[in-house]
């Protein structure tokens, strides 16, 4: 199976990754062909020219100063906006040939088989699932009350991936915080990059849960040709590097942003290290109140946290916030411990592309309090806010702790009948 070649994009003359490597025809630098070819979501790099801006002032907002510091500090964060837009352009190349390499070995076992065993599901399948599984419940899994975690499993916010502290012997398991990518193939190619982070605990042979944001994938509708004909598919990037497809989707609140998936049971990409199960993170249900201190996940390029590593710095980094304020649905200032709903959180952090689906943790319990949506500036004030769904919210798609429906309860009471008449039965054998 050939892959259609790729539109242009920039992609700078030294590439600081190169395990992906640079298709012919791939050149120059320009903005607008970078932005075809990226999701609206992530078609700017407006923490480039945050950054860029901010080098010309003095830590206290004043301008002025001198030439020399001015001209170097801007000269840096070019150097810097160059290195994460060609680490973007090298993460988009990569995703893009695995969804050919994908394509190939389908190809190759249709062949073989004489039937295509497709093991992921398309962007047709997830649009169609997210329409129809509006609002369902997972059955069978209740999601744990985590307000307090112990120390194990404590979300670390040191910039170091992992538990809080060393996990319990035995139960190994890898950073849960992931990168999530939409990606379509075919001559207008797109690709979509989002956070997300496991939680809950699955069944034997079943793979893991994401939780993520609704946005994005909503964002792809545009572009999916209904009839299918384009390949795509949707990948969960862990911090260990393995590459895992989504089996299906869950469910999907379109209201709250937030969107649930199934990974895959085992990575696409063979690797000689093990391959730990995602940890799943702790989930609070209780809406914090205003002004608790606050840690939000910060998108970081997986290729940019490679490179940090080598030198030693963390992983990792969180934005630290607090709590503003809530709304209810219409936009209305919602409160803690009343009867409203508590729709959004806006908090006093702004996150950057590719955080939304990311947590929101209480920096003194170390439990999710809530999952990133973006930022909105608020009305007559110049300072933008971030925008999350409160974790409360997460619980819609689970059943309550310990609740069972009457047809669970019928169902047991008919096992347990069942079970007392065969137990009868071969009493009245053995005697």
């Amino acid at each position: 199976m050939t892959t259609p070649p790729l539109p242009p994009r920039p992609v700078p003359s030294t590439p600081p990754y190169t395990g992906v490597p640079r298709p012919p025809g791939l050149s120059g630098s320009s903005k607008n062909e970078k932005n075809a070819a990226r999701s609206p979501a992530q078609a700017t790099t407006p923490e480039v020219a945050h950054k860029t801006g901010r080098a010309t002032r003095s830590e206290d907002g004043r301008k002025g100063q001198a030439t020399a510091v001015v001209a170097h500090s801007a000269g840096r964060t070019s150097q810097q906006g160059s290195d994460e837009l060609a680490s973007a352009v090298a993460l988009d190349l990569f995703f893009l040939r695995t969804l050919s390499q994908l394509e190939e070995r389908a190809e190759v076992g249709r062949v073989q088989e004489g039937a295509m065993r497709q093991e992921w599901a398309t962007l047709q399948i997830l649009l169609q699932q997210q329409r129809e599984r509006e609002g369902d419940v997972v059955e069978g899994i209740a999601l744990e009350y985590e307000p307090t975690p112990s120390p194990s499993r404590r979300i670390r916010l040191d910039g170091r991936a992992g538990p809080g502290e060393a996990a319990i012997a035995g139960q190994e398991e890898q950073d849960g915080i992931v990168v999530v990518a939409h990606v379509m193939g075919g001559r207008d190619t797109r690709v979509s990059i989002c956070s997300g982070f496991a939680i809950g605990r699955t069944k034997g042979g079943e793979g893991q849960m994401i939780l993520t944001c609704a946005h994005t994938l909503a964002s792809m509708a545009k572009f999916v040709p209904p009839a299918g004909d384009k390949p795509s598919a949707t990948f969960v990037l862990a911090s260990s590097g393995h590459v895992f497809t989504v089996s299906s989707l869950i469910s999907s609140l379109s209201e709250s942003d937030l969107l649930l998936l199934r990974l895959c049971p085992a990575p696409i990409n063979p690797s000689a290290l093990p391959v730990w199960p995602l940890r799943p993170l702790p989930i609070n249900p209780y809406p914090s109140p205003p002004s608790t201190s606050i840690s939000v996940h910060h998108y970081l390029n997986p290729l940019s946290r490679l490179r940090r590593k080598l030198q030693k710095l963390p992983e990792r980094e969180w934005l630290e916030g607090e709590v503003r304020e809530y709304r209810d649905p219409i936009g209305r200032t919602a409160e803690v411990g009343t009867y409203d709903t508590l729709q959004s959180m806006m908090i006093s952090c702004t996150p950057t592309p590719g955080s939304s689906g990311g947590p929101v943790v209480d920096r003194e319990t170390g439990s999710v309090v809530g999952v990133t949506r973006g930022s909105t500036h608020k009305y007559g004030d110049r300072q933008s806010f971030g925008l999350a769904t409160p974790a409360e919210r997460i619980y819609d798609m689970f059943p309550l702790p310990g609740f069972k429906t009457a047809a669970q309860r019928q169902a047991e009471a008919e096992e347990r009948r069942q079970g007392d008449k065969e137990a009868g039965e071969a009493g009245q054998r053995s005697q």
